[in-house]
């Protein structure tokens, strides 16, 4: 009964020894770069988008728009 019992405090003394020991903080350093702003170089046409509205129903035709993105 004593080797339970002095098995079972050497074990609790070892879990606290264990668990009372704190990692090392490790302290990292951010930089934040701004990133580029962004610059329209060209409008859309002017009518882009057509509706037609007549007795038969409504048609749309869409014109496609050339986009493109540069980086400063």
């Amino acid at each position: 009964m004593k080797k339970i019992i002095g098995f079972t405090l050497v074990v609790a003394i070892f879990s606290m020894a264990a668990c009372a020991d704190k990692p090392a903080e490790v302290k990292k350093e951010v930089i934040v770069v701004p990133a580029a702003p962004v610059v329209i170089v060209k409008d859309p046409p002017e009518k882009s988008t057509t509706i037609v509205l007549d007795k038969n129903g409504v048609k749309v035709v869409a014109k496609k728009i050339d986009v493109t993105v540069k980086k400063q």
